[in-house]
């Protein structure tokens, strides 16, 4: 397809999105980027895949009464999550793609289900209060491996090793909880800042890995 055709149809779905509360208001130019790059690379199979993504962060949110993001994600947060799979798939690499993604969903998952545990280990606190940023969790960290997993049928779909992309997945999503430990210590390190890397070094796991 070809690109000026396919971010405004991205574009279209991100104000649809908008609608529904998937994503804040303003944010539709973010998912015209995320959403447009990968259906003019890969087709209608990539551009599901985003979709996907997208629909299922927005339920594992909507579900949860203590989620930040039950009213949708900021332009700052689609591209933070998106944009690192959307720019791997131009260059064709569709595993670095759904490893991207596969860390993003991981992430939220383990976010989303892990905030009602009763309690969370801090790699530098101990014991806290479940929900406390860079702390894993019993039922996050199942979480986690479940995100990455869902993967599975879009990596078969697009001809990816489905192993790799889970590894991507989770080892993603495992950095994200690394970073997250700088949010606390650097004046200016943002959760987006974090995602961003954190999908990046998904994508590039699950790139290296086929």
């Amino acid at each position: 397809m070809n690109l000026f055709l396919a971010l405004p149809i991205a574009f279209a779905v991100g104000r649809l999105a908008e609608r529904m509360g998937w994503l804040k208001p303003g944010a539709a130019w973010a998912a015209s980027l995320v959403g447009g790059l990968p259906l003019w690379a890969g087709g209608i199979p990539a551009a599901l895949t985003v979709v996907f993504f997208v629909a299922l962060g927005s339920l594992a949110s909507r579900l949860n009464p203590q989620s930040r993001d039950r009213s949708g994600r900021t332009a700052f947060q689609v591209l933070a999550n998106g944009l690192p799979a959307a720019l791997g798939i131009a260059l064709g690499w569709p595993a670095f793609f759904l490893g991207a993604l596969a860390t993003a969903a991981a992430d939220t998952l383990a976010t989303e289900m892990g905030s009602r545990s009763r309690w969370a280990w801090h790699p530098l606190k101990g014991r806290v209060v479940a929900g406390t940023n860079a702390a894993v969790s019993g039922l996050g960290t199942l979480a986690l491996v479940l995100g990455a997993g869902l993967f599975s049928p879009w990596a078969l779909w697009l001809g990816v090793p489905v192993w790799a992309v889970v590894a991507g997945g989770v080892a993603g999503a495992l950095a994200d909880t690394l970073l997250g430990l700088a949010e606390d210590r650097f004046g200016g390190w943002s959760n987006d800042l974090t995602n961003l890397l954190a999908t990046a070094v998904g994508g590039l796991v699950a790139q290296m890995l086929v």
